[in-house]
């Protein structure tokens, strides 16, 4: 019983390590990348994800001068989010590129998925 409890805690270990971040999905009618905690899709024939722009960075701002954290601009970008690749659960989406600065074209959502990390 021992050995089973400590195989299932390894288990879930890996897995919170390896990071889930769909519930920052802010988008439910779109695709989810549970990786970066980003929505996905294709939108008026253009592959497009959530993004970290204006309410995320004023959201964190005020959070920081509630706790009076704020010291420098170093530390509003360091609170984004924890490594700058995930996205806050915030209404702002941005258009991905197809590695060569044009819109990438799609069709429909499952178009998008090869370019979802493009920014």
């Amino acid at each position: 019983m021992k050995l089973a409890i400590g195989v299932c805690f390894v288990i879930l270990a890996a897995a919170y390590a390896e990071g889930d971040w769909s519930e920052n999905c802010y988008f439910g009618s779109s695709l989810c990348n549970a990786d970066t905690g980003c929505s996905y899709g294709c939108w008026k024939n253009v592959c497009w994800s959530q993004c970290n722009g204006i309410c995320t960075i004023a959201d964190i701002i005020e959070q920081m001068k509630k706790k009076d954290e704020i010291h420098d601009g170093h530390d509003i970008i360091d609170k984004l989010t924890p490594d700058s690749s995930t996205c806050a659960k915030c209404a702002e989406w941005c258009y991905l590129d197809d590695g060569e600065g044009n819109y990438n074209p799609c069709n429909s959502n499952s178009d998008c998925d090869a370019v979802k990390l493009h920014q």
